[in-house]
């Protein structure tokens, strides 16, 4: 994802305009809300944790994930 332009309109709402990758999904969270999870896990999680969450792929020499 690259964000191209980011504004504060006339409403005081933010504008962003952004180009996603093919394989790029675009989710809005908000920090003091509550998500429940998808998939298998199902647990509920506050918006502030997936706001701080950072990219990570799983590395098989390490059997670690890595940032």
């Amino acid at each position: 994802m690259k964000i191209l332009r980011e504004r504060i309109n006339k409403q005081g709402k933010r504008e962003v305009t952004v180009v996603l990758e093919d394989e790029d999904h675009l989710m809005c969270f908000s920090e003091d809300r509550h998500y429940r999870l998808g998939g298998q896990v199902n647990d509920i999680m506050g918006g502030h944790v997936i706001v701080e969450s950072e990219c990570t792929y799983w590395c098989s020499i390490e059997q670690a994930w890595v940032a």
